[in-house]
This record gives structure tokens, C-alpha cells and sequence, in this order.
């Protein structure tokens, strides 16, 4: 009796944290990504008078060598573009191991891309996502990024 109790507030409890999260895709790379290949995400939020917290997700392997990811991002709609940030998210810890959700061999990163965000109106809109490493002291950025496997991007209202 105890642990059907225990088994139902579990529950309650796991149940009411859920987030409404309305859009989260991922695009798959081919373990490279090449610093031409932009990634988009076409979205469209009804309930405009919410606010939302938006997330870059970033699955890679060992593979990747960097302790941080630098990225691009553009947010436009129909209008023209919104806005348009560099951002930089750590990866790795000092010691060099790989931060995030771990799956065997692939780890998983949800970066915060912005907070408490607004959107207006009712349209489409598209977030395109590129990187922008490069190796110290060079400053032409690298041609491709090995170890990427999936680039996502996720919508979440806030509550």
C-alpha cells in the first residue's frame, strides 16, 4: 500500500515539472560540419503573449577536440532579420572531458539561447545556426568541425 502511495506522488510530482516545449527538431551532419553549412529551423508560435526560453542542442562525440563551441545564430522572419548573435557555450571541463548528457559515446548539450524571450507575432520564423571556430592565433576559421552529429534547436514556454 505504501509503495503504491509513494508510486502515485512520484508521479503527480514528475508530471506537473513537464515543460511545454513547442517546437524541438534536430539536424543530423555527417560528423563534419563544414563552416558553410548553415543549419535552419523553420518554427511558428501561436500564444504570443507568452515568453519562451529557446535552446541550441549540440550532440558530438569524442571526436570533437575543443573545449567551447563558438556559434552564429540569425533569427528572421517574412520581415527581415530579427536578430543575430555570437555566442559561446562551453563543452569540455578543464580537464578536458566532454560536459553534458552522456549516451554511450555521444553527449548531448542543451545551450541556452535565449531567456524569457518574446515572441510577437504570429509567422514564420527561421533560426539559422553556423560555426565559427577557429585555432588560436589563425585567423581564418576552420573549414570543417569534426565530431558534431546533430545540431537541434528547441522552443520552450516558459512557466
Amino acid at each position: 500500500m505504501i509503495y503504491r502511495l509513494w508510486l502515485i506522488i512520484v508521479m503527480i510530482v514528475f508530471s506537473s515539472c513537464k515543460k511545454e516545449v513547442l517546437f524541438n527538431q534536430y539536424n543530423s551532419l555527417p560528423m563534419v560540419w563544414h563552416k558553410d553549412s548553415i543549419v535552419k529551423f523553420n518554427f511558428q508560435i501561436k500564444d504570443t503573449s507568452a515568453r519562451y526560453n529557446t535552446y541550441i542542442k549540440v550532440r558530438l562525440n569524442d571526436e570533437y577536440m575543443f573545449n567551447n563551441i563558438f556559434v552564429i545564430t540569425a533569427l528572421e522572419n517574412a520581415e527581415g532579420l530579427l536578430l543575430i548573435d555570437t555566442l559561446e557555450y562551453p563543452m569540455a571541463s578543464n580537464e578536458g572531458e566532454l560536459i553534458g548528457r552522456k549516451f554511450i559515446n555521444i553527449v548531448e548539450n542543451k545551450l541556452l539561447h535565449k531567456e524569457n524571450f518574446a515572441l510577437v507575432k504570429d509567422v514564420e520564423y527561421q533560426l539559422s545556426i553556423k560555426h565559427a571556430m577557429r585555432l588560436i592565433n589563425i585567423e581564418e576559421g576552420l573549414e570543417s568541425l569534426e565530431g558534431i552529429l546533430d545540431i537541434g534547436y528547441s522552443v520552450e514556454k516558459r512557466k
